[in-house]
C-alpha cells in the first residue's frame, strides 16, 4: 500500500458490503476522507472514471469543457465513460464485487439517482458517510427533503448532489396566453380544445413523470380518475401517444398541440435556441405543485481511485461550477446549493440569471418524488387503466 494513501477508518469506520446482497465474501473498503489536504495529495496523479448517462450533449460538453480542466488543474485525469443506461454501470460494480474484486474497481464515480441508487444501497455497493464531509458540502441544505432523500430513499451520506430537475411545461404565449395551472384546469382546457393536448406514454421518462406529478398533487385514485377523463380529449382522441419528449416537442413546435413538458427546467431555452420552439415559447408550472428530484454522484466502495472521486465530487459542488451549470447559455439547470449559505458575491452571480424569460427562478409548491419502488407500480396501473 502506498505510504501516501489516507484511510478513513479513523474518521468513518470500515465500510462493509454484505455477502448476501452481492453473492461474495464480506468486503471491507477504505477511502480517503480525512484531512482534505491529504485527500488532495492522494488524488494527484489519479485517473477518475466517471460513468454517466451520455445522451445529453450539453451535460457532456459541461463535463468535458468545464469540469475536466478544473480536475486537471488539481492533478486528476477525468475520463467520462458514457452509458446508455445507468443500470449497466451498477451491474458492472455488482459483477466486480461478486468476482471478489474488493478494490481496484473500474467505476470510480457514478451519476445516479432513483432506483439505481436504491438498489445499490440495499446491496451495500456504495462508499458510506462521505458526502457531508466534502468542503463544499457546507453550501448544501442537507435538511431539504429533495436533497436528503433520493426518490424517497435517505441518501445517508452515500451520494452528493450535483444537479436539480423540476417538471416544467411550455406554452406559446402568442397562441395560449393563459395556460392551465392545475390538473383540473388542464382537464377543462382539454375538453374545450379537443386534440390540443397530449403527453408521452409511460414508461417514457417524461410521460411517467407527468403521471407521477398528478399522483403527488391529487392522490393516486383521484389522479387516475382525472387521467381517464382526460384521455378522450387528447391528441388523436387518445388512441395514440407520443413516444418521447422529443416527439411531443416537435408537435408543440409545429403548432399541433398547445403544450410541451420536460423534467429539464431549461428545455424551453434549449428548444428556442435550436429553432424547435418559437421565441414566444415560455415555461410554466402548475400551482398545484411541480415534481422535483435531484441528481447525485456516488462512489463505489471498491472504486480504484476514491480520493480522486472525492475531489471531483467536491468540484461539482463548488459555487463556481454550480454557477456555470446554472447559466442558461451552458445548461440552465438549477443549483443544488442554498443561496443563503453562499458568500454575497456568489449569490449575486446566481441572481444574474433570474431575468431569463426561458427559465424559471421560482417553481412554487414543490412535490417530492414517489419512492423508487412505486414508479413501476404507477406505470403499470397507467397501462391497465388509461392506455388499455
Amino acid at each position: 500500500m502506498p505510504s501516501r494513501q489516507v484511510r478513513i477508518a479513523a474518521l468513518l469506520g470500515a465500510l462493509a458490503i454484505t455477502a448476501a446482497a452481492c453473492g461474495g465474501e464480506s468486503l471491507e473498503a477504505s477511502a480517503p476522507v480525512g484531512e482534505w489536504s491529504q485527500v488532495r495529495d492522494e488524488a494527484r496523479g489519479q485517473t477518475v472514471r466517471w460513468w454517466m448517462f451520455g445522451g445529453d450533449a450539453r451535460v457532456n460538453d459541461y463535463v468535458d469543457e468545464i469540469v475536466r480542466p478544473r480536475a486537471e488543474a488539481l492533478g486528476i485525469k477525468l475520463v467520462r465513460v458514457p452509458v446508455d443506461d445507468t443500470v449497466s454501470a451498477v451491474q458492472r460494480v455488482v459483477a466486480e464485487v461478486r468476482a471478489g474484486k474488493t478494490s481496484g474497481g473500474s467505476v470510480d464515480l457514478l451519476w445516479v439517482n432513483g432506483e439505481n441508487f436504491s438498489q445499490g444501497k440495499r446491496a451495500g455497493l456504495w462508499l458510506e458517510d462521505w458526502a457531508t464531509n466534502l468542503p463544499n458540502a457546507r453550501f448544501v441544505d442537507w435538511t431539504d427533503p429533495t436533497i436528503s432523500t433520493d426518490f424517497g430513499v435517505p441518501i445517508a451520506g452515500q451520494e452528493a448532489p450535483w444537479s436539480r430537475a423540476t417538471f416544467v411545461f411550455a406554452h406559446d404565449r402568442a397562441r395560449t396566453a393563459d395556460p392551465p395551472r392545475s390538473y383540473e384546469e388542464l382537464l377543462e382546457y382539454a375538453r374545450n380544445h379537443p386534440g390540443r393536448f397530449t403527453y408521452p406514454a409511460p414508461p417514457d421518462f417524461t410521460g411517467s413523470a407527468f403521471v407521477r406529478q398528478a399522483v403527488q398533487a391529487l392522490g393516486e385514485d383521484d389522479a387516475f380518475t382525472l387521467l381517464e377523463g382526460l384521455k378522450p380529449h387528447l391528441w388523436r382522441g387518445g388512441d395514440a401517444f407520443p413516444g418521447s419528449e422529443a416527439e411531443l416537442s416537435q408537435l408543440f413546435g409545429n403548432g399541433q398541440v398547445d403544450f410541451a413538458m420536460s423534467y429539464d427546467p431549461s428545455f424551453v431555452q434549449s428548444a428556442v435556441r435550436k429553432g424547435i420552439f418559437s421565441s414566444t415559447a415560455r415555461p410554466f408550472v402548475f400551482d398545484s405543485g411541480a415534481l422535483q428530484n435531484t441528481s447525485y454522484v456516488t462512489i463505489p466502495a471498491n472504486a480504484a481511485h476514491q480520493a480522486g472521486a472525492l475531489v471531483v465530487a467536491d468540484l461539482l459542488l463548488s459555487p463556481e461550477l454550480q454557477h456555470i451549470k446554472a447559466d442558461p447559455g451552458v445548461i440552465g439547470l438549477a443549483s443544488v446549493l442554498d443561496r443563503g449559505r453562499l458568500p454575497s458575491r456568489d449569490r449575486l452571480g446566481f441572481a444574474r440569471f433570474d431575468d431569463n424569460p426561458y427559465t424559471l427562478v421560482k417553481f412554487g409548491r414543490l412535490l417530492e418524488e414517489l419512492p423508487a419502488s412505486r414508479v413501476l407500480e404507477i406505470e403499470e396501473r397507467w397501462e391497465r387503466e388509461v392506455l388499455r
